[in-house]
C-alpha cells in the first residue's frame, strides 16, 4: 500500500512542477525554455593532414616534408588536394604509403621517410622511373607513376593529365618548408640588358 502511495505522489510531484513552469512561464520568468540539445563531439580522425600556421608545433617547418606541409604546398599550387583516408603497404617501400585526392580523378601516394638518409639507402635499391625494385619486369602499379623525390619524400602521381603531373612534380621540386629559423635567400639583382 505504501508503494501504491508512493507512486501517486511522485506523479503528483511531476504535475505539481510543470504546472509551477507554466506558470513562471506565463509572468516571463526564466526557465522556459527548452533544454539545448547536448553537444555532439566530432569525429576523431588520425593522421588529418592540414596546413601548418606560422609557429605551428604540430606542424613544425624542419626542413624535412610531413603531410601538413605536402597539402599546404599542393592546395598553393593551384590543386585541388584532399587525403583519401587510406594508406598503402608498398613491400619494398619502408614507410607506409598516405593516399591523396588530386582534383576529381587522379590520385597520390606519398612515402615519409623519417629522414634523407634512409631515403636514399633505400632509393638505390629502385627503379626510380617505375618506382619498382631494380629487375622487376612486371611492376606493381596499374599505370606508370610520375615518381618525384625530394628530401624525405617519394611521391608517385597517378593521373592522365600531363599539365597536373607537372604542377604536383614542380610543387614537391621547390623543396620542404625551410625551419623557421633558416636566413631567407636573398634575390639576385636584375640583370641590366646593354
Amino acid at each position: 500500500m505504501l508503494r501504491a502511495l508512493g507512486g501517486r505522489f511522485s506523479v503528483y510531484r511531476k504535475v505539481a512542477r510543470a504546472g509551477l513552469l507554466a506558470g513562471l512561464c506565463g509572468l516571463g520568468m526564466a526557465g522556459c525554455t527548452e533544454k539545448p540539445a547536448p553537444p555532439v563531439n566530432p569525429p576523431v580522425v588520425a593522421d588529418v593532414p592540414r596546413a601548418p600556421a606560422p609557429g605551428d608545433s604540430l606542424c613544425p617547418r624542419d626542413g624535412l616534408w610531413k603531410s601538413c606541409a605536402l597539402v599546404d604546398r599542393i592546395v598553393k599550387a593551384g590543386l585541388a588536394f584532399k587525403p583519401a583516408d587510406d594508406t598503402v603497404q608498398v613491400p619494398y617501400l619502408t614507410p607506409r604509403g598516405i593516399r591523396y585526392k588530386v582534383g576529381r580523378s587522379a590520385s597520390l601516394l606519398a612515402f615519409f621517410y623519417p629522414d634523407t638518409a634512409s631515403l636514399s639507402a633505400q632509393w638505390k635499391t629502385l627503379d626510380t622511373l617505375r618506382l619498382t625494385p631494380k629487375g622487376d619486369t612486371i611492376g606493381a602499379w596499374p599505370t606508370l607513376p610520375e615518381v618525384v623525390r625530394s628530401e624525405n619524400l617519394i611521391v608517385a602521381v597517378f593521373s592522365t593529365d600531363a599539365q597536373q603531373r607537372e604542377r604536383v612534380r614542380l610543387a614537391i621540386q621547390a623543396g620542404a618548408p625551410h625551419p623557421a629559423s633558416a636566413p631567407v635567400p636573398q634575390s639576385m639583382p636584375a640583370s641590366v640588358v646593354r
